[in-house]
C-alpha cells in the first residue's frame, strides 16, 4: 500500500474547516505490532503505567479506568518512531500546516465496553498554553471502525478560526472544557485505516463507547519544527491551567 500525499484540495479544505479526514490512508497491516503493544496497556494499565483519563470526584487511587490513557509510547518503544505510519504522519502534517513540523508526544487512548466516558469540548491549544498559537496539528488514528456509537471524532467547523474559547475545569478532574456552537459540530465516524487531522485551535470531543468492544486509538501530537518545545512547566499557560498528576496530557 502507498501512503497519499496531500493534495491541494485537502490543503485548503484543512486550511477553511481546521479538521480533515484522511480514508483508507494507513496500511492496517503497518498497525499490528502497535496495536499489540496497546493491548498489553489494556490487560495490565497500572503495570504499564497508563492512567484514567475520566476521573471525577475520587482520588487517583479510586479511578475506575473509563478511558485508558497512556502516554509517550514512544519512550517505551523507540522503533514506532520509526514506523511508516508515523513518518507518514509527520510529512502529511507538515504539507497541512504548509510547513515542517515535528513529533512531539503521542497517547493511546482506550475507552472500554458499554462504559467508556465521554471526552468532552476541548481544544489542544487550551492545554497546552499561549507560547504555541497555531503552532500545532494532531493525528486521530482509530484501530478499528469508529461511529458515534463507540466514540468517534467530532469537530466544529472552522472552529480553528475563533480563538481560544475560556475552558474550565470538568468536575475535580484535570480534564478542563469549553462550550461551542452547536449548529456547527461534524460527527466523523472512520473505518479502519482512516485518520483525522485537526488543527490545535479547532475544539473537538468523542462520546463515550456504548458498544461491546473496546475503543481504541492513538493520537499523534505535532509542533512546527521552528518551535523547540524544552518543558509544559512555563508555557504561558491559561488560567484555567491543571496541574497534572497523571502525566503530561495535553
Amino acid at each position: 500500500m502507498t501512503y497519499p500525499n496531500a493534495s491541494k484540495e485537502q490543503i485548503k479544505q484543512f486550511n477553511e474547516s481546521g479538521f480533515i479526514v484522511i480514508q483508507k490512508a494507513i496500511d492496517p497491516n503497518d498497525l499490528n505490532y502497535l496495536e499489540s503493544i496497546c493491548d498489553k496497556i489494556i490487560n495490565d494499565p497500572e503495570g504499564n503505567n497508563a492512567r484514567d483519563w475520566a476521573w471525577d470526584e475520587g482520588s487517583l487511587d479510586e479511578r475506575k479506568f473509563l478511558i485508558i490513557q497512556r502516554s509517550r509510547l514512544s519512550d517505551i518503544w523507540p522503533e514506532i518512531m520509526t514506523a511508516p505510519w508515523r513518518v507518514w504522519a509527520t510529512e502529511f502534517a507538515s504539507s497541512l500546516m504548509g510547513a515542517e513540523v515535528e513529533f512531539t508526544y503521542d497517547q493511546f487512548l482506550a475507552k472500554p465496553p458499554r462504559k467508556g466516558a465521554l471526552t468532552p469540548w476541548h481544544q489542544d491549544e487550551a492545554y497546552w498554553g499561549q507560547n504555541y498559537p497555531d503552532a500545532g496539528i494532531t493525528c486521530w488514528m482509530p484501530f478499528h471502525n469508529v461511529t458515534i456509537k463507540n466514540g468517534c471524532m467530532e469537530f466544529i467547523q472552522a472552529g480553528h478560526l475563533d480563538g481560544i474559547h475560556p475552558h474550565r475545569r470538568v468536575n475535580k478532574s484535570d480534564s478542563i472544557t469549553c462550550d461551542v456552537d452547536e449548529d456547527r459540530i461534524v460527527t466523523c465516524p472512520m473505518d479502519l485505516s482512516s485518520v483525522s487531522f485537526h488543527h490545535s485551535k479547532t475544539p473537538h470531543r468523542s462520546h463515550g463507547n456504548f458498544s461491546g468492544k473496546w475503543r481504541k486509538a492513538l493520537t499523534q501530537h505535532f509542533l512546527l519544527k521552528s518551535l523547540i518545545m524544552k518543558s509544559f512547566e512555563d508555557d504561558g499557560s491559561y488560567p484555567w491551567k491543571v496541574i497534572e498528576k497523571q502525566g503530561t496530557r495535553l
